[in-house]
C-alpha cells in the first residue's frame, strides 16, 4: 500500500525534488569530507567516485520505476550511515539522523513491504555494530569502560530506529485513512461515476469491482456480468500485452497511462475499438486501477475507410493506363504512376522524381507556357508538347492538368497520353499535302516558264522547304565531262565533283539512291561526308535523248527519308523532265520552223533562177523562133537543157530527202564503171572558163546504182565548182575491198568544227557573196545514198578540200591486197530501205514528191 501523506498526483514530483536535494547534500558533504581527510590522492579520487555514484544512482533506477529510486536511496543512506559510524567516531549522532531519514522516506514514499525490509536492514546494521563492539571487548584485557558505553548507545539507537519505524507507520496509516475516506469512501464518487457519460471500470487485483452504465452499454454486457470478470480477457490477444504494460506503468508511477486503439470483443456483436486511460486510485482499503474507456469505433471505421480509400486510390493511381503525375511549379516531380514510368522509360518512381520536369521538355518554353495557362485558368485540357524519354528519344504527349493547393503549397496534377503515333500520322498527312501542293506548284511553274533553266533555283528552294532539309541541288550534265550545279542555298561548300559520285550511282541504277547515315555517305560519297553531309538522296531526272541531270537532297543529320519523300522527289524529277523535254522540243520546233523557212526560201530561190531562164527562153523562142539562126537556136536549146537539168537535179535531191525521211529510198545493186559515170557527169557541165577539171580514173567496177552514183558525183562536182578553187581533180583509187572517188579542189576549205555539220540537212559552210544560197541537202543526200549502197562519203582537208566516196568493188580473185571485193551475181535488183532520222533531214519534205 502506498502512503496517503501526499496526494497521488504530487507524490512522484515530490520524490524527484527529494532525490535532487539528497544529491546536492551528498556532493557538498562529500567534497568537504574529502578535503578534511588527510589521505592520499588515490583514496580521495575513489571517495569522490563513490560519493557521486551514491548521489546519482537513484536517478538512474528511477527512470524505469518511479519508486525504485526511493528504495535504492534509502539503502544507500543506511550504508553511508554505517560507514560514517565506522570512520568518524564523533559523528554518531549524524549517522543516526541519516538512518532515521532513510526510514522516513521509505515508509512514506514506498510500498509497505519495501519499508519493512529497509527497517529490518537498519536494525540489522545496528545489531552488527553492537556485535562488533562486544567482540572487541572480549578480545581486549581488561575491558574498557568506553566499550560498555558504546554498547549502551548502540542499544538505544536500535530502540530509537524501531520506535521511529512504528511511529512513521502509524502516521502514514492515519493519513491514508483520511485520504481514502475523502476520495472513495463516500457515495459521492459512485454517484459521479454512474452519471458520467464515459465508460468507467474499477479493477482490484485484475478483477472488475465497479462498472457504470456507460461501460455496460459500450461493452454490451450487464453490470452484474461485468463485476467479477477480467477486462483483459475482453481485449483481443494482440492487444493484451499492451494493456497489461499500461496497467503496470500506472501502478508503478502512480499516474495515468493512456493507450489507443484497443480492440474489444463485445457480446454478440461486432468488434469495437476503444481508447483506454488507466489511473491508480484507492478503492476502500485496496489499491485499485480505474479504467476510462472512450469508444472510437466510429473514428476507427472512418480511419479504416479512409485507409481503404487511400489504398483503392493508390491502386487505381497505379493501375490506370493513363500516365498520372504531380509536380511543383519549380519542376520537382513528387508523384508518378506506373503508366508514367512506362511512358518515359523509367524503372522506378525514383528515376522520374530525380528529374526536373522542365528538363523533360524539348522546348523548356512549353513548360513555362503551361504554367502560365494554369495560373490563369487552373485547368488546361489537351496541351500538346514534345518531351524527352530518359533514353533521349523524343515523344509527343497530350497533357491535361490542373493547379491545386496542398499542405506544401501549389502543385500541378495531370494526366499525359502518348500521341506520338497520331502526331506522326498528322505530320505525314501534312507532309503529303505539302508535297502534293509543292508538286502542283512546281508543275505550274514549269508550265508558265518559257525558260526552265531560269526557274530551277526557285524549284529546288521549294523542294528544300517542303522536305525540311539543309538544301537541294540539281546537277546538270552539260557534256560528257562538264557539269553545272544549280539549287538552293545549302550552307555546304558543294561542288559538282562532291555530288558526282552519288549522281553517277543514281544514273547507273536508274533508281533513287538513299544514304541515311554518315557511314553510308562516307562509303558512297566521301567528299560529301568531308563537308558535313550525313544523309542524302539522289534522284535521276530523265530525258528523251539522254538524262538531263540529278536532283540531290542533302542533310546535316541522319535523316530518315520516307517512301513519301522519295515519291515526292520522283514526282518532282518527272515534272522537271517533262518541262525540260517540252523546253527542248519547243527549241527544236523553233529550229525546225526556221529551217523550214530557210528551206522554202532556198528552194524558191534555187527553182526561180532556172525557171526564169526557161520561161524567158520559151517566150523568146515562141515569139522569134522563125527569125533566129541555127546558132542562136542551138544556144537557146543548150541553155534550156542546162537549166532544166539543174531543176531536175534539185528536184531529185528533194525526192531522195523526202523518201529517206519515210524510209522508202530504193537503190539498185549492179556492176557500175566509175570511169564511165564520171565522164558522163562531167560531160553534163558547161565549161565556163573559171575552173578546170582534171580526171584520173581506172577501169575497175563497183557494185552500186548508176543513177545514184551520178547523183552523188554531180553534187560533189557542183560544190567544187561553186565553192572550190580554179583547179578541180577527180581521182579514183582502189582500197581494201572498195574503190574510192575523190573530188579535190584548191578552195579555202571548211573549218574543222564543220567537217561533220556540212552533212546535216540545210547546213552550209560557205556563204559566197553574189551566189544564191543552196538548199543545203546535196551533201546530206549524197552521204545517205552512199551508205545505202554499202559505201561511205567523208571530207578532209590537207591543204586542199577532199570529198572521198567509197563504194564496194566487184569481186576479183586476183586482188592484190588479198581481201575479197564485193560479189555480184545474176541480174536481179536489190532494193535497200533505210530511214534517215528527223535529226538529219529535219523537215518532212515528202509532199514535194
Amino acid at each position: 500500500m502506498y502512503s496517503g501523506l501526499l496526494k497521488r498526483s504530487e507524490r512522484y514530483r515530490f520524490v524527484g525534488i527529494l532525490l535532487r536535494v539528497r544529491a546536492v547534500v551528498y556532493l557538498v558533504v562529500g567534497i568537504l569530507v574529502s578535503i578534511a581527510l588527510a589521505s592520499p590522492a588515490p583514496t580521495k579520487v575513489v571517495s569522490a567516485v563513490l560519493i557521486v555514484s551514491a548521489a546519482g544512482a537513484p536517478f538512474i533506477v528511477r527512470r524505469n520505476n518511479r519508486y525504485a529510486g526511493v528504495r535504492l536511496s534509502a539503502a544507500i543512506d543506511l550504508a553511508a550511515s554505517f560507514v560514517l559510524w565506522l570512520t568518524v567516531p564523533w559523528a554518531g549522532g549524524l549517522s543516526l539522523l541519516l538512518s532515521l531519514w532513510a526510514l522516513a522516506i521509505v515508509v512514506f514514499l514506498s510500498p509497505a513491504k519495501s519499508a519493512s525490509r529497509i527497517t529490518l536492514v537498519a536494525i540489522a546494521l545496528e545489531l552488527s555494530k553492537i556485535g562488533a563492539v562486544l567482540l572487541g571487548a572480549a578480545t581486549s584485557d581488561p575491558a574498557s569502560p568506553s566499550e560498555a558505553t558504546d554498547v549502551g548507545i548502540l542499544f538505544i539507537r536500535t530502540i530509537v530506529i524501531g520506535g521511529a519505524y512504528l511511529l512513521f507507520r502509524a502516521v502514514d496509516h492515519y493519513v491514508r485513512q483520511v485520504a481514502v475516506a475523502a476520495e472513495t469512501g463516500s457515495e459521492r464518487y459512485r454517484r459521479l461515476m454512474d452519471a458520467a457519460p464515459s465508460a468507467y471500470l474499477v479493477e482490484v487485483d485484475s478483477e472488475i469491482v465497479y462498472a457504470n452504465d456507460a461501460a455496460a452499454e459500450l461493452l454490451e454486457r450487464r453490470i452484474d456480468v461485468l463485476v467479477g470478470s477480467n477486462f483483459a480477457e475482453m481485449i483481443a490477444e494482440e492487444d493484451r500485452d499492451r494493456f497489461a504494460g499500461a496497467v503496470r506503468s500506472a501502478s508503478d508511477r502512480l499516474g495515468p497511462a493512456t493507450f489507443e486503439s484497443i480492440r474489444v470483443d463485445v457480446g454478440g456483436s461486432e468488434e469495437r475499438w476503444v481508447d483506454a486511460t488507466c489511473t491508480v486510485i484507492d478503492h476502500g482499503r485496496d489499491l485499485a486501477v480505474q479504467i476510462a474507456l472512450n469508444d472510437r469505433s466510429g473514428q476507427r471505421k472512418a480511419e479504416f475507410d479512409l485507409r481503404r480509400t487511400e489504398v483503392d486510390y493508390r491502386e487505381f493511381f497505379e493501375r490506370i493506363p493513363v500516365a498520372l503525375y504531380r509536380s511543383l511549379p519549380d519542376g520537382t516531380i513528387t508523384r508518378a504512376n506506373n503508366a508514367l514510368l512506362e511512358l518515359f522509360g523509367a524503372k522506378s518512381e525514383a528515376d522520374v522524381v530525380a528529374f526536373d520536369a522542365r528538363d523533360l521538355y524539348v522546348d523548356r518554353a512549353d513548360r513555362e507556357h503551361l504554367a502560365l495557362l494554369l495560373e490563369d485558368a487552373d485547368v488546361v485540357v489537351g496541351f500538346e508538347a514534345r518531351m524527352y524519354r530518359l533514353d533521349g528519344q523524343m515523344i509527343w504527349v497530350r497533357d491535361t492538368s490542373r493547379r491545386i493547393l496542398t499542405d506544401d503549397g501549389v502543385a500541378y496534377e495531370g494526366a499525359m497520353v502518348d500521341i506520338t503515333s497520331r502526331r506522326s500520322m498528322e505530320d505525314e498527312l501534312w507532309s503529303r499535302a505539302a508535297q502534293q501542293e509543292a508538286a502542283a506548284t512546281i508543275g505550274q511553274i514549269a508550265l508558265d516558264s518559257d525558260d526552265i533553266a531560269s526557274t530551277l533555283g526557285e524549284i529546288t528552294s521549294l523542294v528544300s522547304r517542303v522536305l525540311g532539309s539543309d538544301g537541294v541541288v540539281l546537277l546538270q550534265r552539260r557534256s560528257e565531262d562538264k557539269f553545272e550545279l544549280t539549287g538552293a542555298d545549302t550552307g555546304f561548300a558543294l561542288t559538282p565533283e562532291a555530288v558526282l559520285t552519288v549522281a553517277d550511282r543514281a544514273h547507273m541504277t536508274a533508281a533513287p539512291v538513299v544514304l541515311r547515315s554518315e557511314a553510308e555517305v562516307r562509303f558512297a560519297a566521301p567528299k560529301l561526308a568531308d563537308i558535313g553531309v550525313q544523309s542524302c538522296v539522289a534522284v535521276m531526272i530523265p530525258g528523251v535523248d539522254s538524262d538531263f541531270g540529278t536532283l540531290i537532297v542533302v542533310a546535316r543529320d541522319d535523316r530518315l527519308f520516307t517512301a513519301d519523300d522519295i515519291n515526292f522527289l520522283l514526282a518532282v524529277a518527272n515534272v522537271l523532265a517533262a518541262a525540260i523535254d517540252r523546253s527542248i522540243a519547243k527549241a527544236r520546233l523553233e529550229d525546225l520552223l526556221r529551217s523550214k523557212d530557210a528551206f522554202v526560201a532556198s528552194v524558191s530561190h534555187e527553182l526561180r533562177t532556172p525557171l526564169t531562164v526557161v520561161t524567158g527562153m520559151a517566150h523568146e523562142l515562141n515569139e522569134r523562133w522563125m527569125h533566129l539562126s541555127d546558132e542562136e537556136l542551138g544556144e537557146f536549146t543548150a541553155m534550156l537543157v542546162e537549166q532544166s537539168r539543174d531543176m531536175s537535179d534539185l528536184i531529185e535531191d528533194l525526192l531522195v530527202a523526202a523518201r529517206s525521211n519515210i524510209g522508202n529510198v530504193t537503190v539498185r545493186h549492179e556492176q557500175v564503171s566509175l570511169e564511165r559515170e564520171i565522164e558522163s557527169v562531167i560531160a553534163g557541165f558547161v565549161d565556163t572558163g573559171s575552173s578546170s577539171i582534171t580526171v584520173r580514173t581506172s577501169s575497175e567496177l563497183v557494185v552500186a546504182d548508176p543513177i545514184r552514183v551520178r547523183q552523188i558525183l554531180r553534187n560533189l562536182i557542183t560544190n567544187a565548182l561553186r565553192y572550190g578553187g580554179p583547179t578541180i581533180e577527180v581521182v579514183t583509187s582502189p582500197g581494201p575491198g572498195s574503190l574510192a572517188v575523190e573530188v579535190i579542189d584548191d578552195g579555202p576549205g571548211i573549218p574543222p568544227e564543220d567537217h561533220e555539220r556540212i552533212f546535216m540537212a540545210y547546213e552550209r559552210a560557205h556563204h559566197v557573196v553574189g551566189q544564191p544560197g543552196s538548199v543545203g541537202l546535196g551533201l546530206t543526200v549524197s552521204r545517205t545514198l552512199a551508205e545505202l549502197m554499202g559505201g561511205s562519203l567523208t571530207y578532209r582537208y590537207d591543204g586542199r578540200s577532199v570529198f572521198r566516196l567509197e563504194l564496194p568493188r566487184v569481186a576479183d580473185d586476183s586482188a592484190a591486197d588479198g581481201r575479197p571485193a564485193a560479189r555480184f551475181t545474176g541480174d536481179d535488183f536489190t532494193r535497200g530501205m533505210r530511214t534517215i532520222g528527223a535529226g538529219r533531214i529535219g523537215v518532212d519534205v515528202s509532199a514535194i514528191e
